[in-house]
């Protein structure tokens, strides 16, 4: 059997976004929806840290659809719009969807999002801006990451792989126990959100452990090195 897994390392998470722009470059995705976000883990809102300098601490998480094998949102769907595939991605079929949205809530990872309005894209890219082999977004289905199966069928990574500057996501046949997905889910700590849910997420995590590491200009906390101004050695 073969299983399309992920395993994310937080610890090399910058927190750009460059996974989440090449997901809605890629699959067309409208103003207003994100198949994967990066959540900031720390403050309240986005690249805050908690604490009270000099100890503050944050990282980031990104996440998307987690392609559960026993994902809750299969069996609720009425028109059978969503279904796994042999390899494990789990697919929304839009000519099937009726936009009942049943699923939403079955999804305890809040992966499953509906396009209430027909997407506003620029003139001359009314049929989409990404891959030709993704069907343009339309108003009245529900919507979520899909692994870039179209790319996946082409024997090539998702695009949020891809695009990744720091090589965050490991992706491939987490069945395959010589498969370096299949490795780093044995790193130690590895975990998963949701393991109470039941539906045996496919997506794992590294855990954070260099949050103190701010990633940006001037000492990290600690730190007692004199900062040098620009130019001057």
């Amino acid at each position: 059997m073969t299983r399309l897994a992920m395993v994310l390392d937080l610890d090399r998470c910058i927190g750009c976004w460059a996974c989440a722009v090449a997901c809605k470059q890629e699959n067309s995705i409208g103003e207003g929806l994100w198949w994967q976000k990066v959540d900031t883990v720390g403050g309240e809102t986005i690249d805050t840290s908690v604490g009270v300098f000099p100890d503050v601490q944050k990282y980031y998480q990104p996440r998307n659809c987690f392609h559960c094998a026993d994902a809750p949102c299969i069996p609720v769907c009425p028109t059978n719009a969503i279904v796994k595939r042999d390899d494990g991605i789990v697919e929304i079929k839009q000519e099937l969807c009726v936009g009942c949205g049943k699923c939403e809530p079955a999804c305890p990872f809040d992966a499953i999002e509906m396009n209430v309005v027909a997407p506003l894209l620029p003139p001359g890219l009314e049929k989409g801006h990404g891959a030709a082999e993704v069907q343009p977004r339309v108003a009245g289905v529900v919507e979520k990451c899909s692994f870039c199966s179209h790319r996946v069928d082409a024997g090539q990574d998702p695009a949020c792989v891809a695009a990744c500057p720091t090589q965050v996501i490991t992706f491939g046949d987490v069945d395959n126990p010589e498969s370096r997905v299949a490795a780093a889910r044995r790193s130690p700590g590895a975990f998963r959100l949701g393991e109470d849910t039941g539906a045996d997420p496919s997506v794992w995590f590294l855990p954070a452990t260099q949050g103190e590491l701010q990633r940006r200009s001037g000492k990290p906390s600690g730190s007692t090195a004199p900062r040098k101004p620009k130019g001057l050695s």
